[in-house]
């Protein structure tokens, strides 16, 4: 098993101790083969992280967002998307509202794995095939800055601070 699905394993078994009603809006993952079909008609490549990350779970569309979704970024609130919403999106994304950051950034496509109505935290695509991604912050305001160097140090520390109980969870987010 790879550190990513150590982490996010990880953040699981912590949620369903600590905030049972977080760790129930935890989707399934998907196979492989289901998340190759999704993205076959993407002109660049996703990182190897990503596949990991949506065989852990599919994600949620906006409108159901994820009770778990306070803990995954510093920025709040942001939850692990739906791939299927995502591709649907994805020419939105990547023309319109966000395009000067897409566009200005490396010169290579973002791509939102956990988002809000406002921001997002994306990885790049790339016309190679890589094991990993910095991961982005996009805001409204268009800023990209570098939130996190992989989706795996992301996880890791996610789970760091779990475990430290470095998060202040009100009543709210596990209820």
């Amino acid at each position: 098993m790879s550190l990513l699905i150590d982490s996010l394993n990880q953040i699981q078994t912590w949620l369903e101790k600590n905030c049972p009603q977080a760790a129930e809006t935890i989707t399934p993952g998907l196979s492989i083969s289901e998340i190759e079909s999704k993205i076959e008609n993407l002109p660049f490549s996703l990182p190897e992280e990503v596949y990991e990350l949506y065989q852990w779970s599919r994600g949620n569309d906006l409108g159901t967002q994820t009770k778990y979704g306070c803990i995954l970024d510093p920025y709040g609130g942001t939850s692990l998307s739906n791939l299927e919403i995502v591709i649907e999106k994805f020419p939105d994304f990547e023309d319109e509202e966000f395009e000067e950051c897409a566009v200005n950034y490396i010169g290579k496509p973002l791509f939102p794995i956990f988002q809000t109505d406002l921001d997002a935290l994306c990885v790049i695509g790339d016309w190679e095939n890589k094991n990993s991604s910095p991961i982005i912050f996009v805001s409204d305001l268009n800023e990209t800055p570098h939130a996190y160097i992989s989706l795996t140090s992301m996880m890791l520390t996610v789970a760091e601070l779990l475990e430290a109980n470095a998060f202040d969870f009100s009543q709210s987010y596990c209820k």
